[in-house]
């Protein structure tokens, strides 16, 4: 049975946003290897959705080049034993340096960067390191996915990605028999914001709650539950600590990560993502699948999602 890989930098991810991917593959009689740093939701890519996982030592928070090309030996050994008919990779390190790993096996590399995030949003040393190494790996990966026309333009305009290996596939999509309108619950009687995603500043979360705090200063009018995961290694990460402290103002309410998404937004009048830069935000598209308006920033990837006062601000 030939095998596909999948690679991510947590299992979390791959558990979370590459369930259906992994079943199609198993479908079409693919044996399915998930490579990834061990987390709570590793044991469950093998036990819940029948694929193999192999650990991947990573440091998410490295940004030195030279100390990550151990990174390059630990997928090529992987690599070497599973000789997958290809290599899927998802985010940034495991793009550049799964692409470099299969490469030198002849083994093809599919990347796929779901959202140009914080190393293109915030210039400096950083970013000009992420897209110097863009432009060393993908060339060499055998089809680099983007999610929306500006990433995809970015892209070719900068000579990241070369035209012929870039093709545009807008979002992971959305489970339509799990996220679906029938689902939401009655009205409640206080209007409620939902934010989902990962815990960070370039999300627009500072400007968020202080968009909040201002609604409530005089008495609580609306809610907003904060719904992800805290502490993510990612240079504008709010702590936990500081999810907790928000928790604690009026209105607000931090209910950490959730497996059962859909429960969440049935509770909810509206979804708010008042991001920076995203690729298509997968929380506002299950948020149109559950019928939920949204509130979003005019950027990338919002407005490929958002017609405003259509289906949302």
């Amino acid at each position: 049975m030939p095998v596909i890989s999948l690679s991510a930098n947590t299992s979390w991810y791959l558990y979370n946003f590459r369930a259906a991917t992994i079943r199609a593959l198993q479908k079409e009689r693919f044996d399915v290897a998930c490579v990834s740093p061990e987390d709570a939701y590793s044991r469950r890519l093998a036990e819940e959705l029948g694929c193999r996982w192999l650990p991947l030592a990573m440091n998410n928070q490295g940004s030195n080049p030279l100390a990550e090309t151990g990174l390059v030996y630990r997928f090529r050994r992987h690599y070497q034993r599973l000789r997958p008919a290809a290599a899927l990779h998802f985010t940034i390190k495991n793009n550049v340096y799964g692409t470099w790993a299969a490469r030198s096996l002849g083994i093809p590399a599919i990347n796929n960067v779901s959202g140009l995030g914080t190393a293109f949003i915030h210039p400096g040393l950083t970013g000009g390191i992420v897209r110097l190494l863009y432009r060393t790996s993908m060339p060499l990966a055998h089809r680099v996915f983007c999610q929306n026309e500006e990433d995809r333009r970015l892209l070719l305009d900068t000579g990241l990605v070369p035209g012929r290996r870039l093709q545009l596939v807008p979002g992971s999509g959305v489970d339509l028999q799990r996220f679906q309108p029938t689902a939401r619950a009655a009205e409640q009687d206080r209007f409620r914001f939902l934010f989902a995603g990962r815990m960070l500043a370039d999300k627009g979360l500072h400007e968020l709650v202080a968009a909040m705090r201002a609604i409530n200063r005089d008495r609580v009018r609306c809610e907003l539950w904060l719904s992800g995961f805290p502490g993510v290694s990612n240079v504008s990460a709010i702590s936990e600590q500081q999810l907790e402290d928000l928790g604690r103002l009026p209105g607000v309410r931090w209910l950490g990560p959730s497996d059962r998404m859909e429960r969440l937004y049935a509770q909810v009048d509206c979804v708010v993502l008042p991001s920076y830069r995203e690729g298509i935000p997968r929380s506002v598209l299950e948020a149109g699948a559950m019928g939920l308006p949204c509130v979003v920033t005019d950027v990338p990837g919002c407005r490929s999602v958002i017609t405003h006062g259509e289906n949302g601000l």
